[in-house]
This record gives structure tokens, sequence and C-alpha cells, in this order.
């Protein structure tokens, strides 16, 4: 890099050059000569006049000759001063072409080493090298070359996110959480709404906290939330929270929503229906374990899907319990997947959406099963559902039998 920053300072010289040597000369050789026309005309005139005057008789043959010869001489000496004073004038800009060199030189290397990327090409050679560390030993040293590499370079451009990113992936892989919340907290001081790295800093902050959820880590968890409410990381992070909360059936919904677009077969994906698993255990032994005194409290039901009807294993279901008539209200509903369909559950006054509106406010309900075809709460066209008769809560004990097979218009 270096060489190829010579060869085009040598090349600029030439620009330097060219107005003190080329195109002075040039212009005072042109001046040079229209003065040494003059001369010779001035020349031609005065032995003309001195030919007439020996034609006239008033100057002999001798003095005409002696004449003629000392308007050579002086000729000839205009032409030296003339070629002189070019020479001079030429010579006397060219104090300047140093200079003026040596300034270029110095801020073209000042201006590369501030806003040049020689550093940054270093970096990206490093990580070229990454697939070629065949043992431990190199791949350790490589590690360490490359990250006080970046660490350096960092420091000069510090609103380079990327950098920072690095380097903290790299504090993870070596178990420094510390200094990767570190890293992912400078890379937001430069982007503050980047999604990725909002994520990140609350995933690192709350490994950082012993997985507890401190003040700083709920702060920093809602405020990648808000950024992004599909994050993964951040929804399986709130499941979490839910979960501790004894929020269950928020939980299932944010790790549901955690898994869209995973590859069921990746280890994220198979943790997320772990812990949904586990929250449908605990939900199950509630309601085993509950004392149930009126039976107006709880309502069993068998939820299917027609197998006519073409669905994906993560759309979304939703369950409710509605008044016979009157507002649609759910006095109780559930969010369950496709893919989990066939399947028998129990809806209690503990889905209930709002204080006061639950099942032991009414009598007389209603039961729906809706496939959303846009992963949306309220039913819309092109949905699939099933709607129960109306029924008396304390007059059924069997499980009411929900198979959506019906498109809403």
């Amino acid at each position: 890099m270096i060489l190829t920053i010579v060869w085009l300072l040598l090349a600029a010289s030439a620009f330097i050059f060219y107005p003190f040597v080329v195109r002075q000369s040039n212009e005072n050789e042109s001046v040079s000569a229209t003065r040494q026309q003059a001369n010779v005309r001035l020349f031609k005139e005065q032995q003309a006049q001195f030919l007439q005057q020996m034609e006239r008789s008033e100057i002999d043959q001798a003095e005409y000759q002696r004449l003629v010869a000392d308007a050579q001489q002086l000729l000839l000496r205009n032409t030296e001063v003339e070629s002189g004073e070019t020479s001079a004038v030429i010579r006397q800009g060219l104090w300047l072409v140093p200079v003026l060199l040596l300034l270029m030189s110095s801020a073209t290397f000042y201006s590369y080493q501030k806003l040049g990327a020689e550093q940054d090409e270093h970096i990206q050679y490093l990580m070229s090298l990454g697939a070629e560390q065949t043992t431990d030993e190199l791949a350790a040293v490589w590690s360490s070359e490359l990250t006080a590499a970046i660490e350096k370079r960092v420091q000069q451009r510090p609103d380079n996110i990327y950098y920072w990113a690095m380097l903290a992936q790299s504090a993870i892989a070596k178990g420094d959480l510390l200094a990767a919340s570190d890293y992912f907290a400078s890379a937001i001081e430069v982007e503050p709404n980047d999604s990725f790295l909002l994520a990140q800093y609350a995933e690192a902050l709350f490994l950082v906290d012993g997985s507890r959820f401190t003040e700083r880590v709920t702060s920093a968890l809602d405020r990648a939330f808000a950024a992004d409410s599909s994050n993964s990381a951040v929804l399986g992070l709130k499941g979490i929270q839910a979960f501790e909360n004894s929020q269950y059936q928020l939980a299932i919904t944010y790790w549901e929503g955690a898994r869209q677009g995973l590859d069921p077969a990746s280890p994220t994906w198979q943790a997320l229906q772990a812990g949904i698993d586990r929250v449908n255990q605990v939900l199950n032994a509630l309601d085993d374990s509950a004392a149930q005194p009126n039976s107006a409290t709880q309502v069993k039901l068998s939820v299917s899907i027609s197998p006519d009807i073409t669905f994906t294993p993560d759309q979304l279901v939703f369950v409710a319990a509605i008044r016979e008539s009157g507002p649609p209200m759910p006095l109780a509903a559930r969010k369950l997947r496709a893919g989990d369909l066939p399947i028998n559950i129990t809806l209690s006054d503990k889905d209930a959406l709002m204080a006061g509106q639950n099942l032991s406010s009414v009598s007389r309900i209603r039961l729906v099963a809706r496939l959303s075809t846009t992963g949306s709460a309220t039913p819309e066209s092109g949905d699939w559902e099933a709607l129960s008769d109306a029924f008396d809560l304390t007059s059924v004990k069997a499980p009411v039998g929900l198979n959506i097979n019906r498109q809403r218009p």
C-alpha cells in the first residue's frame, strides 16, 4: 500500500512541475521569440537606412560597413540578454517545487492515516486466515491477534458498530460476558435504535446478572422489545420473565412467537418447545390440584382441524369462551399452535382477559375456535373457525368438541 501511495505521489508531482517548468518555459520562450523578431526587424531597418545614406553619398563604403557591423553586434548582445532573462525567470520559481512536494507528501500520508483503510484491510486479511487455523494453539494465537487489531482500530473509529459487535461476539466465545455487555453498550451509543444490538445487549446483561431480571436487565429488555417485538432472543427472554411472574399463558405466547420462522430441528426451537411443554405441565397440575366447588368456573373442550383445510404447523389457533349474547369479548381465551391439534384443553377463570369478566360471571356461553390466516387475534375474512351452540355451564360434563371446518366470509 505504501508503494502504491509513492507511485501516486510521483504521478502527482508532474502536475506540480508543469506550471513551473513547462508552461512557464513555453510562455517565456514565446516572449523571447517575439523580442528577437523585433530586434531583427530593427537591424534590417537600420541596414536599409545605412544603404540609402551611402547611395546618397552621405557616407562612403567603409563607413557603411562599420555602421552595419555595429548594428550586428548590438543585435547579438540583445539576443544574449533575452536568453539570460528567460533562464532567470525559469529558475526564479523553482524554489517552490520542493516546498509543494513536501507539503503534498505530508498531507497525503497524514490524510491516509486518518481516513485510509490500511488497518481495515489488515483486519480483513486476518479474518480470511480463520479457516487456515488447524490446531487449537494456532486458532488461539490468530484470535488474539485479530481481537487486538480490532480493539486498536475501534479506538480510532468508535462509530464502527460492526467492530464493536465482533468484539462482543469474541468475548462471548471466551465466556467474558461482562466485556461483551460493555462492547454492546458502546455499539448502542452509536446506533441507539438498532434492534439486533439492543437484543444482544439485553441477553448479555441477563447472563451477567446471574440470569435474573434486575432493574437494568428489565430496562434493556423493554427497550429491545419496543425496537423489535418479533426478535426471537427478546421474545425468549420475555417468556422467561412472564414464567417467573407466574404469567404462564403469556409465557406461552412469547415463546410461540419466538419460534416463528425457526427450524423445528434447531436447538433453539426445541428449547422453546421444552419451555412451552413445561408451562403446560404447570397449568395441568394447577387444574388438577385446584379446588373446584363450582363447576361453572371451567369448561373442557376438544379442538381439532378438518383434514380438508390446508395449514402450516406454526399457524395460530385462538380458542375462547364468549357470552351467549351480548359483547363478543372473550370470558376466557387460549392461544394454541395448529401443529399441536387435535388437543384437549380446559378453560377456566385463570384464562380471563379482564378482571370481573370471567366464566364465573355468566351461566350460559358459546365456545369458538379460530384458525388465523394472519396471526391476528381479531377475526378476519378468510379465517377458519368452529362455533358451538350455547349451553349451560352447569349442565356440561364431557368435553365440548370444536372441529374447525368453516371459513369466514
